[in-house]
C-alpha cells in the first residue's frame, strides 16, 4: 500500500507546475492549509503547525515529516490609452519541508520541529520594450527563504505553547529605466536600464498559544517583523545601442558597475483562530491576522557613491513605499467522509497594503478574495493532500510615470494556487 502511496504522490507532483509568487506573502503552506484558505491556526494538528501556529506542534506524537510544493499562476496586467502589457512570471519551485519530533525518553511534554518554506515569493517582470512603467519598474524580485527551528510545550491536554526562530534569507532584486541626457548644446538621450540586486537576510521570531476542548478550540500566534538587508551589485546599460561612439564612451565611464546594499521588511502579525466541531466529522474555522506593513516605509538602492543617474526619474533608488496595516480574514472547512478520505473548503479576503500614492508595477494586487477547495488521503502511516485557490484581485487605478508626462491607467491581476503535499508519521 505504501508504494502505490509514494507512487501517486510522484504522479500528481507534476500536475503542479506553473508557480510564481502570491501577493504580499505566502499565507498558505501544504495541501491541506490550501484548501482550507491557510485558516489553520487554532486547529494546526499536522507538522505545517510549525509554520501556521508552533503551539500546534505540542500535539503530535512520535516523529512526523511534511514535504510539498506550493504553486501559484498568476496574471498581471496594465491597461493604457491603446496599450495592454502582461508581466511574465518566471516558474519557481519554491520547497515546504515541515518536521517533528517528541522523543519518548524525555521525560517531559516537549515536542521539536523544523521547517523550510517560502514566506514571500514574488517574480513580476514587465518585460515588453515599451512598457508604460519602466519608469517605476520593469522587474521585480522578492524570493525568501525561511528556516524555524520550534519548541512546543503540552502544558495539559488541552492548552499548549510553542515558539519559533526564524532565519530568513533570499534574493531582492529590481531593475528600471531612467532617461539619461549627454551634452551640453547638442544634447543626446538615451533609454537605460538599472539592474541591482542583493542578497538579504535577518532574524524574527513567533510565539503561539492552542486551546483544544472536544468540539471547540481556539489558537493566536504573534510574530516579529523581520528586517531585511543585503549588499549586492548594480548595472546600468543602454535599452538599444547607442549609434554615437562618444556619446557610448560617456555612457560607459559614468555607469560602471558598483556595490549596492538594499533593504526590505517583512511586517509584524498577530492571528487568532476559533473552530467549531459542527457535527464529528464537520469543523469549521474562522481567522482574523493582522499584518503590520506599515513597518515598510520605504526601500532603498543605497550606495558608496554619488549617483550617476539623470535627475529626470530614478524614482527607484529612494522609493517612498508607506504601506498600511491590513487585516485578513479567512473561513475554512474540513469534512471527513471516512477515515481514508477528508474535504477542505475555505473562503478568504486579504486586503492590499499598498497605497494609491505609492502604487507601482512591481506590487500592483489589488484587494483580493480567495475561493478554496481540496482533498486528503489518509493511509496507514502516510497522508496526501491536494488543495487549488482562485485569487481574484479587485482592478486598482494609477497615474503611470512615463516620461514626459503620467499615463492613467488600470492594474488587473488574479491567480491559481495549486498545492500539494505528502504526510509521514512513525
Amino acid at each position: 500500500m505504501k508504494r502505490r502511496a509514494l507512487l501517486l504522490l510522484f504522479v500528481l507532483v507534476p500536475l503542479s507546475a506553473p508557480l510564481a509568487a502570491a501577493g504580499f506573502g505566502l499565507f498558505q503552506h501544504g495541501g491541506r492549509g490550501a484548501a482550507q484558505v491557510g485558516a489553520f491556526v487554532a486547529r494546526a494538528d499536522d507538522p505545517s503547525a510549525v509554520r501556521y501556529n508552533p503551539a500546534g506542534v505540542a500535539r503530535l506524537e512520535g516523529l512526523q515529516f511534511q514535504a510539498g510544493l506550493d504553486f501559484q499562476a498568476p496574471k498581471d496586467q496594465l491597461d493604457t490609452a491603446g496599450q495592454s502589457d502582461l508581466a511574465h512570471h518566471v516558474i519557481q519551485f519554491p520547497p515546504a519541508l515541515y518536521a517533528t519530533w517528541k522523543p519518548e525518553a524525555l521525560g517531559v511534554p516537549l515536542t521539536f520541529g523544523f521547517s523550510l518554506d517560502a514566506p514571500f515569493w514574488t517574480i513580476t517582470n514587465w518585460d515588453t520594450a515599451l512598457f508604460p512603467g519602466r519608469f517605476q519598474t520593469i522587474r521585480q524580485e522578492t524570493t525568501l527563504f525561511e528556516l524555524r527551528p520550534t519548541l512546543a510545550w503540552a502544558i495539559d491536554e488541552r492548552w499548549s505553547l510553542g515558539g519559533s526562530l526564524r532565519y530568513v534569507r533570499g534574493g531582492y532584486e529590481t531593475s528600471f529605466a531612467t532617461l539619461e541626457i549627454f551634452g551640453f548644446e547638442d544634447l543626446h538621450f538615451v533609454e537605460a536600464e538599472t539592474q541591482a540586486a542583493s542578497q538579504v537576510d535577518g532574524i524574527g521570531f513567533d510565539l503561539g498559544v492552542q486551546y483544544s476542548a472536544s468540539n471547540w478550540g481556539w489558537g493566536a500566534v504573534f510574530g516579529t517583523g523581520v528586517s531585511l538587508d543585503g549588499g549586492g551589485d548594480m548595472d546600468t546599460f543602454p535599452r538599444e545601442p547607442i549609434s554615437d561612439p562618444a556619446v557610448e564612451a560617456a555612457f560607459n565611464r559614468r555607469f560602471a558597475s558598483s556595490a549596492v546594499n538594499m533593504n526590505f521588511e517583512l511586517p509584524p502579525t498577530a492571528s487568532i483562530g476559533v473552530w467549531w466541531g459542527i457535527t464529528e466529522s464537520l469543523k469549521l474555522e474562522g481567522d482574523v491576522v493582522w499584518s503590520g506593513w506599515s513597518a515598510l516605509d520605504r526601500t532603498s538602492i543605497d550606495t558608496a557613491g554619488d549617483l550617476p543617474f539623470s535627475p529626470c526619474c530614478p524614482a527607484a533608488i529612494q522609493r517612498d513605499r508607506d504601506w498600511k496595516d491590513v487585516l485578513s480574514l479567512r473561513l475554512g472547512a474540513e469534512w471527513k467522509l471516512s477515515p481514508m478520505w477528508a474535504l477542505g473548503g475555505g473562503l478568504a479576503f486579504e486586503p492590499s497594503p499598498v497605497p494609491e500614492e505609492t502604487l507601482e508595477p512591481g506590487y500592483s494586487q489589488g484587494d483580493t478574495t480567495v475561493v478554496a477547495f481540496g482533498a486528503s488521503c489518509n493511509l496507514p502511516g502516510l497522508s496526501f493532500d491536494v488543495g487549488y485557490s482562485f485569487h481574484q484581485s479587485d482592478d486598482r487605478d494609477a497615474n503611470i510615470y512615463n516620461y514626459p508626462v503620467p499615463d492613467p491607467g488600470t492594474y488587473s491581476a488574479r491567480a491559481q494556487v495549486f498545492s500539494i503535499s505528502a504526510r509521514w508519521r512513525r
